[in-house]
Order: structure tokens, then C-alpha cells, then sequence
């Protein structure tokens, strides 16, 4: 069997037949290469030990049927198998973080950009409050409740109406005062 950091065949073994130790003195063997590797791809000590530890944690949930057939019939290298997984993971946490920091950026694209003036801060609250006044009665309470933080079965409660009345409610409001919005400000 290939063995180039020495594994015993005999600890190779007890893993494959259920015993779990084994598998620590796999981890503690294998640590430093691995925990290296993945340090290279994903530039955090903390994301490099979380992505080894998964890949043992992967090992461990491992079935005993599966052990055998990996690593005695097939005499699949673990350590070139731990490689492989410790490099696939880190690639999935690169993948991962890049698409948050893509979606992160496209909302941030989405939002107008909002000054500090306290002027055109003023002047834009009384602005809303004037397209508030424009909507009837009921749909100014509940975008009014809304907007303070009440959630749709407070506001229902409160109202004595059903939730999903306050949701066609809402979005009709908020519809007027995006439509309105957009006439006030050209």
C-alpha cells in the first residue's frame, strides 16, 4: 500500500474498520501539510482550519463500508485523497466569498447614494410625509406601522384585518409612493 508519510498500514486499517482514533493520529499527521495548503488558498488562519477540519469531519461521517472499499480494495492514497478535498473546499470557500462580495456590491449599486446634509435630509422626510398624505386613510396607517417596525401579524391584530390583507395593503402603498416618488422628484 502507498504510503509516503509512513501511515501504518495498521492505523490505515483501524480507521477502516470504525475506529476513530485513528483517525486523530491521521489529523494530527496530516495537519501541518494540509493546514499549509489550504492557508495558501484562502489567506486566513481561520478559514484554513475550518476548511481541514471539514475535511476530516468529511472522513469521520464516513461509512465503515465506504472506508473499506476506499482505502484497502481501491488502495486510494489518503493523503493525496485529503489533498484533493482540503484544495476542492478551499476553492468552494474562494467561490463562495467571491459571489457574496459580487452580490454585496451589486446592491450597494442599487442604492442611491445618500448625502449627510442635514438640509437635504429635512427636505426629503418632508417630502415622504407629503407623498404619505397622498395615500388614503388605510394604506397610510399601515406603511406608517410598517415603516415603525410592526410585522404584518402585529399590524393585522391591531387592525383587525387578515395578514394577507396587510401585505396587498402594503404593496399597493408602497407602489403609490414609489410611483409618486418618481413624479415629485423629476
Amino acid at each position: 500500500m502507498k504510503n509516503p508519510l509512513h501511515i501504518s498500514t495498521i492505523t490505515l486499517q483501524q480507521f477502516c474498520k470504525g475506529d476513530n482514533l485513528a483517525l486523530g493520529h491521521l489529523y494530527h499527521t496530516f495537519l501541518p501539510k494540509l493546514y499549509l495548503i489550504a492557508y495558501r488558498y484562502v489567506q486566513s488562519q481561520q478559514e484554513a482550519e475550518d476548511v481541514v477540519a471539514d475535511c476530516f469531519e468529511k472522513l469521520f461521517k464516513m461509512p465503515i463500508e465506504k472506508r473499506k472499499q476506499k482505502f484497502i480494495e481501491e488502495e486510494i492514497d489518503i493523503k493525496a485523497l485529503l489533498i484533493i478535498m482540503v484544495k476542492n473546499r478551499c476553492l468552494d470557500v474562494i467561490k463562495t466569498k467571491n459571489n457574496r462580495n459580487r452580490i454585496a456590491q451589486g446592491i450597494k449599486k442599487l442604492l442611491p447614494v445618500t448625502s449627510f446634509n442635514s438640509v437635504s435630509e429635512t427636505i426629503t422626510e418632508e417630502n415622504f410625509k407629503l407623498l404619505l398624505d397622498c395615500l388614503p386613510q388605510k394604506e397610510k396607517t399601515v406603511l406608517a406601522m410598517n415603516i415603525q417596525g410592526f410585522s404584518n401579524e402585529e399590524i393585522a391584530e391591531q387592525l383587525q384585518l387578515s395578514e394577507k390583507t396587510i401585505s396587498n395593503i402594503l404593496s399597493m402603498a408602497r407602489k403609490k409612493v414609489k410611483e409618486l416618488w418618481g413624479l415629485f422628484m423629476e
